[in-house]
């Protein structure tokens, strides 16, 4: 056969084919194909498939048949349950020649699908018996592909819409027969882009309502990994999800915000890193394996179930904190926790109203440890409560955070202050107080050692409750060796100047305990005091010191704490007598009375008797100074004077010669009349 005839034949080949592709497109009539495409929609699924444009078939080697303003409905003139602006369907060349459309890629352009309750399906999707200008058609779809697609649904708990926006998407079957989808997703939520990728159920089990519909996805979203695995019973409707979980990623506080479960304004700053596995289904999430934080900030470990996916719901979870101090654990709490050493912690935490509760504690704070349990309810202002029992507590470990109103008055620009040296050890700079109106505070506390300073309590226990900015110690009760101290304390910051008041009392006290704290090293004590300040810094608050105090020692060391003072004092009062002798005491009565800041001792105020001799002791300390001015006077005539400031006092006999008349049973008696 010639060249020529074989090209004739093939022009006239093209030429019925073209004829029979305008025919094809002629006798496509739109309002009864998409009134036919309706029907079977309604058949199928029992919605409503409606247009707001015509179908047109656009010819060309590629031939694509194209929909405009598809609306799928629950019940005629309902709300749309899926529109999409415009659909450009890709159809098979050789079927359009004989009137049949086959869809083979389609595109979704700027579709809105509304998630909410469908009817169920009453049977499958039937296009291939067509009618007069109806084209049967048939699906051999190899990709749907969607741009600017929105995603709605109903936030229950919010009681408001939420979306999500896929700006490019495609979906592929695993044949043209169907099977399994392959997704590839790329959209945004909350300002947030984020990439989906892997396999679902085929489109024939989701429109069928085929149970259960197998999941496989893997998202991405700034730095963060979400992987989940399983299926759903029931996916347009969003019910009956039983999933595998599992997700990490940089940093915890942008995945919470992500998932609405916390809101941006009230997140902490930053929680660290984290690796979370867990099982998710309509019963919360199960199985929860989940490390997060890092140590030098805090890091948490969680194993255990959440009920519900609120902040506030459902909790059952055994925790693990650890952590290098407490600042880290504050900014998670967004509570002002005081500072403290090393901690170390595992408890069970359950939710209550509007909160969550410890219990089952066991823990390490530095050198301290604790058990019990606590619970933090979220009011305006946190409020932490329980009680805790520990073996050893170190108070000392714990420092009072920093105030607020000091760190923004540092960060102010200022003018240079002119350095003041007056002598004075008393500081004018603000109390950090302000951290007793960031959360109240109820807790119970017990210790059986409790080691302030070099001293050693022991059975102490204590009701410790922060309301207000008003901070009580009531119910203080601890031992001392043989000996009992009681009393309460209250610091008020509630008002527009602090207060401090105290009152203690202790009998029979063991002074070895205090390991040479208060000037002692051994012997047996008694005392009484109250006193009573006010004022925003520590000099306001002695300047304005009000009350007494009344104490007894017998048999007593005297220690060598306030440097070489004490030694020279009991030298010049008792200068023949031996070092040894002069260092320990027979009895000691002491008896102050404090008025504007001004303690004094009248002239039994002091009286002191060793093995050796007895001397007796009166004057007045003015704290608004700091000015210091005792006389004491020994049995056989010896005397000296302590004067100067606080910082420096000195030793010397200046001055009128002292006149004072010591006893050497009068220390017992008034010690005892103080009891």
């Amino acid at each position: 056969m010639k060249f020529a005839t074989v090209l004739k034949i093939l022009t006239t080949v093209a030429l019925v084919v073209v004829v029979a592709l305008i025919a094809a497109s002629k006798a496509l009539d739109s309002k009864k194909y998409q009134a036919f495409l309706a029907d079977r929609m309604r058949d199928a699924t029992g919605l409503e498939l409606s247009f707001t444009g015509p179908t047109k078939i656009k010819l060309g080697l590629s031939p694509q048949v194209s929909f405009t303003g598809l609306t799928l409905s629950a019940k005629p003139g309902g709300p749309a349950l899926l529109f999409v602006d415009r659909i450009e369907a890709q159809v098979a060349l050789l079927p359009l020649v004989f009137r049949m459309i086959q869809v083979e890629r389609a595109v979704l352009i700027r579709p809105m699908f509304r998630l909410g309750s469908l009817p169920h399906p009453v049977g499958g999707l039937d296009l291939d018996r067509g009618g007069e200008k109806v084209p049967a058609t048939s699906l051999a779809i190899t990709s749907v592909q969607i741009e600017d697609g929105t995603i709605i649904w109903r936030d229950v708990s919010a009681n408001s819409d939420s979306s999500m926006t896929m700006t490019h998407a495609r979906i592929q079957p695993e044949s043209v027969a169907g099977g399994p989808l392959s997704l590839q997703i790329e959209g945004r939520r909350n300002g947030t882009d984020f990439r989906l990728a892997g396999v679902v159920g085929s489109a024939s089990a989701l429109l069928s309502g085929k149970k259960p519909y197998p999941i496989q996805l893997k998202g991405e979203v700034s730095g963060a990994v979400v992987v989940a695995r399983g299926h759903v019973a029931e996916p347009l409707q969003g019910r009956g999800v039983d999933l595998e979980i599992k997700a990490q990623g940089d940093e915890l506080a942008d995945m919470l915000i992500r998932a609405g479960m916390i809101s941006a304004d009230k997140s902490p700053s930053a929680i660290g890193p984290y690796k979370i596995s867990a099982k998710l289904s309509e019963g919360g999430l199960t199985e929860i394996d989940a490390i997060f934080g890092k140590r030098d900030n805090v890091l948490v470990g969680l194993k255990g179930a959440i009920k519900t996916l609120s902040p506030m719901g459902g909790f059952d979870l055994a925790v693990m904190v650890e952590s290098d101090g407490l600042a880290g654990l504050s900014r998670l709490m967004a509570v002002d926790l005081p500072n403290g050493g090393p901690l170390k912690l595992s408890a069970r935490l359950n939710d209550i109203d509007n909160g969550w509760r410890l219990t089952g504690i066991k823990s390490s704070l530095g050198k301290s440890d604790f058990s019990g349990e606590l619970a933090l309810v979220h009011t305006p202002r946190p409020r932490l409560f329980g009680r805790l029992v520990a073996n050893v507590f170190v108070p000392s470990e714990l420092s009072l955070p920093q105030s607020r109103a000091a760190e923004t008055a540092r960060s102010s620009p200022q003018r240079p202050a002119i350095p003041v040296h007056d002598g004075r050890i008393l500081s004018l700079a603000p109390l950090p107080l302000e951290w007793l109106k960031a959360f109240d505070l109820n807790l119970s506390l017990g210790a059986a050692k409790l080691h302030l300073g070099a001293a050693v309590l022991s059975e102490a226990v204590v009701e410790i409750t922060l309301a207000s900015g008003k901070l009580t110690l009531g119910g203080i009760q601890a031992q001392i060796g043989e000996g009992v101290v009681k009393g309460d304390i209250v610091l008020d910051n509630s008002l527009r100047t602090p207060g401090f008041t105290a009152k203690l009392a202790g009998s029979g006290l063991d002074l070895t305990r205090l390991g040479g704290e208060m000037g002692v090293d051994d012997g047996l004590g008694d005392f009484t005091l109250e006193a009573k300040m006010t004022g925003a810094s520590a000099r306001a608050m002695a300047g304005s010191l009000e009350g007494s105090l009344n104490a007894s020692l017998s048999n007593a060391g005297l220690s060598k704490v306030g440097g070489d003072l004490t030694p020279r004092l009991m030298s010049a009062l008792d200068p023949t007598g031996a070092e040894l002798d002069r260092s320990r005491l027979r009895c000691a009565s002491l008896r102050l009375a404090a008025k504007g800041g001004s303690i004094a001792a009248d002239r039994n105020g002091l009286v002191v008797e060793t093995s050796h001799t007895a001397f007796v002791g009166s004057g007045s300390v003015d704290l608004r100074t700091e000015g210091l001015d005792m006389a004491f006077a020994a049995k056989g005539g010896a005397w000296t004077r302590i004067r100067g400031m606080l910082s420096a006092p000195s030793l010397a006999r200046e001055g009128s010669v002292v006149k004072l008349s010591p006893d050497s049973a009068s220390c017992r008696i008034l010690a005892k009349s103080r009891r």
